[in-house]
């Protein structure tokens, strides 16, 4: 399959800005976390970084939003490459589920390891494995990694972290459930403060793209040239995107896409095509599943009109 990735230009991504953005109407910006119901649903931004020349992008590119599941994929790499592959699998497991991101049922039924390290469950599980090795300094080895790959520190939004913290009912009955059952270990509210961290980082679409590309790179910074992760640790990411990245929207959006992606209820989705670029995208307004209606929409486009699709998976 050859795709045309040499017509990738600004006017290519505003013409898809354009259709995708009218999408935006159908969908709802999350409130479940009180502060990020503060977004305008109006926003969208589309950036795509090549792995071998310079970033395109449309939209409201200055625009920061908080990273939310999209930081479980620089969590999970940097305990890939701390840990090993199979000792952080020793915790979590590796298998698609069809239940919402927040649940805890199967854990329940089934008494094992959370299915997968980009359900809540499992990123708590991945979190908490990285703070019995570093306590404190976890964030900070975590932040250090993620500015490696694309090269500026952001920060993170405190006022999104406490209003996560406050709302935070759900999240903490799984990371307490895990615990009694032998799945969690170490203080659970200081593993719990390291998770919402993460999940408020701040970013842009084009720093989503970045981490895409430095994972279509095959573990290269687009930013730097340094080799960040190993090729295990790629194929690790790509195939867990692949299957769990869009949580019970994963398989349409295999079907619809064709590229292993990530998405948050802040309204990013970051996707990847192996050997080629890192795109990110962000749009507020989600749909009953979590992820963003324009977003998944101008990757559709995207993927159809350089003939992507399939080429990650």
């Amino acid at each position: 399959m050859e795709n045309r990735s040499d017509l990738l230009n600004e006017q290519l991504l505003n013409d898809i800005g354009n259709i995708a953005r009218v999408t935006s109407a159908e969908g709802r910006v999350a409130s479940y976390i009180p502060e990020l119901s503060r977004m305008s649903a109006e926003l969208f931004s589309l950036s795509c970084q090549p792995v071998d020349s310079p970033m395109v992008e449309t939209g409201d590119c200055g625009q920061f939003f908080t990273m939310q599941s999209m930081a479980k994929i620089i969590s999970l790499a940097f305990a890939i490459e701390q840990f090993g592959c199979e000792n952080v699998f020793r915790h979590v497991g590796m298998e698609a589920s069809a239940d919402s991101f927040n649940s805890l049922m199967r854990i329940e039924m089934t008494s094992s390891k959370p299915s997968n390290p980009f359900m809540n469950a499992g990123a708590i599980a991945v979190c908490s494995l990285i703070f019995k090795a570093y306590k404190e300094e976890s964030l900070k080895r975590i932040t250090d990694f993620l500015k490696s790959v694309i090269g500026e520190e952001n920060g993170f939004d405190e006022k999104v972290f406490l209003s996560e913290k406050r709302s935070a009912d759900r999240n903490r009955a799984l990371a307490f459930f895990m615990k009694s059952m032998g799945l969690l270990h170490g203080n659970v509210e200081a593993i719990l403060d390291l998770y919402f961290t993460l999940c408020s980082l701040r970013c842009t679409s084009g720093g989503l793209a970045k981490i895409g590309a430095m994972i279509a790179s095959g573990g290269t910074s687009v930013v730097s040239g340094e080799k960040l992760i190993a090729k295990e640790t790629v194929y690790t990411l790509l195939g867990l995107m692949s299957s769990c990245g869009l949580y019970n929207e994963s398989g349409e959006f295999a079907v619809r896409v064709g590229l292993p992606g990530k998405s948050g209820v802040s309204g990013g989705i970051l996707a990847v095509v192996p050997g080629k670029m890192g795109i990110g995208v962000f749009s507020p307004a989600l749909n009953a599943k979590g992820n963003s209606v324009a977003g998944i929409r101008a990757l559709e486009l995207l993927s159809e009109k350089l003939d992507l699709r399939g080429l990650g998976l």
